[in-house]
C-alpha cells in the first residue's frame, strides 16, 4: 500500500477521508488478486514466519511466498498465516511446529528443491501411529524426490485425529483438526510455490476418516482424497456438503479385520464408530460429485479390482479400489498410484487458499 499513502500525502486534506473509503472498498477485490507475500499484510507479515527455511540434510530451501499463484479468496476470510518454528526432523525432513487452538502441533515436512510449482501431498497416519513412522511405512517421500512433490506428515494429538465421528481422544480434547489442516495449507502455500491443480489429503485408518471429512468441509481446498481402510462415517455422510466437485480415491481390503470393507460398526480408539462400506462409500461420493451413478466401469489387475464412476462434475474422479484379501494396513506403491491420479485427473480449477 506505499503507492496509496504516497497518494494521500499529495491529495488536499478535504479530499482524504473520501480517498480513504473508495481505497477501503477496493481492498476485498485488491487482496483476492495479490499473492501470500504481496497481498497479505494481515496475515503473512503479522505471522513473523521467515519466508525462507532450511530443511534437515541440507539443500532444501522455501520458495518465497510471492512465488505460490494467487487465491481466489479474500485475504480478510483467509485462516493467518500461522507462526512456524522448523527444526531438524527424521529421515530428512524437516519438523515444524505451529500453534493451533492454543496447542503446539508439529508436521514433517518433505520439500524439494527447485522453483516449482510443486504438488502437494498430505499423509495422515492411523490411531496410535506417528507421524515419523508414517515417512517410513509410505513410499510418498520417494516418490516425491523423483517427482518434486512436497509432502507433509501432520502429527495427531495423542496419535489420533478428531475425524468428526467417533469419541478418539482428539475428538474428547476438542481438537479441530480441519482448522489444524488450513493452517498447514496456509504455511506451506506461504513458504512454497504450491500446483494448486493438485494437492491430495491422504490418510489411513483413523486418518482416512479425517480426509474424508476434508473433502467434506474444505473441498475447494483441495483437488484429491484419498482414503485408505476407512470409509464415510454414518454420522458424517448425510451432512456432507463439499463446496465443489473433489476426487475422491477410496482404497479398501477385503479381509480388513479393523475397518471392514462391508461397513457397520468397528470398535476403534475411543470406541469406534459406524461406517458405510466401502462400496456404498464411493457411491456417496459420486453421487456428491455429480457423477453418472447408474453403472460404473470395473476392471481387475492382479489383486485389485477398480470401480470408477464418470462424468463428474468439474471433471473430477470417483474411484474404488478393492484389494481382494487385503488387510488393515497402508497399500504398497501408494505414492505411484496418488502420482497416477495426479496426471490423469488434474483439477480444472486450482485450489483456493484456505
Amino acid at each position: 500500500m506505499t503507492a496509496e499513502h504516497h497518494g494521500r500525502r499529495r491529495l488536499s486534506a478535504f479530499l482524504t477521508g473520501l480517498l480513504a473509503a473508495l481505497l477501503l472498498a477496493g481492498c476485498g477485490s485488491a487482496g483476492a488478486r495479490t499473492s501470500a507475500t504481496s497481498g497479505t499484510s494481515g496475515t503473512a507479515a503479522t505471522s513473523g514466519t521467515s519466508a525462507t527455511t532450511t530443511a534437515a540434510g541440507g539443500g532444501r530451501t522455501a520458495t518465497s511466498a510471492s512465488a505460490t499463484p494467487a487465491s481466489s479468496s479474500s485475504a480478510a476470510s483467509r485462516v493467518p498465516v500461522p507462526r512456524g518454528h522448523p527444526a531438524a526432523g527424521p529421515s530428512g525432513t524437516t519438523t515444524v511446529t505451529i500453534t493451533s487452538q492454543g496447542r503446539a502441533r508439529t508436521f514433517l515436512l518433505d520439500a524439494p528443491s527447485g522453483a516449482g510449482p510443486h504438488p502437494l501431498v498430505l499423509v495422515f497416519h492411523g490411531a496410535t501411529d506417528t507421524a515419523a513412522h508414517t515417512v517410513d511405512e509410505t513410499d510418498f517421500s520417494t516418490v516425491a524426490a523423483e517427482r518434486g512433490w512436497l509432502v507433509v506428515y501432520p502429527q495427531g494429538v495423542d496419535d489420533t485425529w478428531n475425524e468428526g465421528a467417533g469419541n478418539t481422544p482428539a475428538h474428547a480434547a476438542g481438537v479441530n483438526d480441519v482448522l489444524f489442516t488450513q493452517q498447514i495449507l496456509r504455511y506451506v502455500e506461504a513458504h512454497f510455490a504450491v500446483d494448486r491443480r493438485r494437492i491430495a489429503a491422504v490418510g489411513e485408518s483413523n486418518g482416512a476418516l479425517l480426509t474424508e471429512l476434508l473433502g467434506c468441509r474444505i473441498a475447494s481446498q483441495l483437488t484429491l482424497v484419498v482414503p485408505v481402510e476407512g470409509q464415510l462415517p454414518v454420522s458424517v455422510s448425510p451432512g456432507c456438503a463439499p463446496s465443489r466437485p473433489v476426487s475422491v480415491f477410496e482404497i479398501h481390503g477385503t479381509a480388513d479385520a479393523s475397518i471392514p470393507y462391508g461397513g457397520g460398526h468397528f470398535d476403534g480408539i475411543g470406541g469406534g464408530t459406524t461406517v458405510l462400506s466401502a462400496p456404498a462409500s464411493a457411491r456417496r461420493w459420486a453421487t456428491l460429485d455429480r457423477c453418472r451413478t447408474g453403472s460404473p466401469s470395473s476392471r481387475t489387475s492382479g489383486s485389485s479390482t477398480f470401480t470408477t464412476y464418470r462424468g463428474c462434475g468439474s471433471g473430477a474422479s470417483v474411484a474404488l479400489d478393492t484389494i481382494h484379501g487385503g488387510t488393515h494396513e497402508w497399500t504398497p506403491g501408494l505414492g505411484l498410484l496418488v502420482a497416477g491420479q495426479f496426471r490423469a485427473h488434474p483439477a480444472r480449477r486450482p485450489a483456493a487458499t484456505p
